[in-house]
């Protein structure tokens, strides 16, 4: 079955984004070096592309969730360049760092569109409850990969991640006093939701205990389903970073169909029935570029059939 055409839709401000490793490998390990060429990569994308606002963000062994914001639906187009920056420096860096070559991920992302706060508020719960979901960690801050869950909680304005160069650090003499030399900060910026950014200082703070509440849901839920069955004690969190960064996955596959969107039923109709729209006036278009190779009009928020650094608008 091939992808759907891309379609950011008037309105629309907040976008799930998921990707997956080439053969789900674990090729994005959080040993120190990986979580620090990923930081890198993530910051380097949101200063390239300023228009795209990181909301949330959680990164396992073998694939990664990212809540972004655009503060203009008009450029939600942009999150499309602010993925390639950021999937094409990490799969170089990466490649290196494990010493191997070709694809690192496996397809194109999924850019899943959210259409309401409450989804939203789902979205980000899930994104930050990863490593509960796949059943690494008791708690989210167990975690030891890429997570902006504590620092949302706290209402922070970034994700500061702290990396150690061991290998410079012993290559210039093992000195302990060198050692603050030899770490660096890498800050990635966190946007709030728009709609917490809107409220008193007060609200706020309730929206991000609500949030945090919502993911403690989550681990009681999910650790009470692994106490009923599989009782054995998990690993401990810093033995993730020594994973066979090419072995897979053991448990079951989730191959359950692609959303179209998150929302509530309404809003998900309304987003299905403007695609529908949205699919008939670009396979119009493109029909009339292969027959006479004239340009039609194609639809907003879309991308023409052919390479192009931008899409077209009406």
């Amino acid at each position: 079955m091939g992808h759907r055409i891309r379609y950011y839709a008037p309105g629309v401000r907040y976008y799930e984004v998921i990707a997956k490793c080439c053969g789900d490998e674990m090729l994005m390990r959080p040993d120190p070096v990986a979580i620090a060429l990923i930081a890198q990569a993530l910051a380097n994308a949101c200063k390239k592309h300023k228009s795209v606002c990181v909301v949330a963000v959680c990164f396992v062994s073998n694939h990664y969730h990212i809540i972004l914001a655009v503060m203009c639906d008009e450029d939600a187009w942009k999150i499309s360049e602010f993925l390639k920056t950021l999937n094409q420096t990490i799969a170089q860096d990466l490649n290196v760092h494990r010493e191997r070559g070709g694809h690192f991920f496996g397809g194109k992302p999924k850019i899943l569109p959210i259409l309401d706060d409450a989804a939203l508020a789902d979205r980000m719960t899930y994104t930050h409850a990863q490593p509960i979901h796949h059943g690494l960690v008791e708690r989210a801050e167990d975690w030891i990969g890429l997570s902006s869950f504590r620092a949302v909680c706290d209402g922070k304005s970034s994700l500061d991640v702290p990396y150690f160069d061991e290998r410079a650090w012993r290559e210039a003499g093992s000195r302990p006093e060198d050692v603050a030399e030899h770490t660096t900060t890498v800050s990635i910026p966190l946007t709030a939701p728009f709609a917490w950014s809107a409220s008193s200082d007060s609200e706020r703070r309730a929206a991000q205990s609500a949030h945090e509440q919502s993911v403690r849901d989550r681990e009681r839920e999910k650790n009470a389903e692994r106490n009923h069955g599989d009782r054995r004690a998990l690993p401990k969190a810093s033995s993730y970073a020594k994973t066979d960064p090419f072995s897979r996955p053991t448990g079951p596959r989730n191959d359950a169909p692609q959303p179209w969107a998150h929302g509530s039923d309404e809003a998900v109709a309304s987003y299905r029935s403007a695609y529908s729209l949205m699919l008939a006036a670009y396979r119009a278009a493109s029909a009339k570029f292969r027959a006479t190779g004239t340009l039609g009009i194609f639809p907003a928020g879309t991308f023409p059939p052919w390479a192009s650094p931008t899409p077209l608008t009406a």
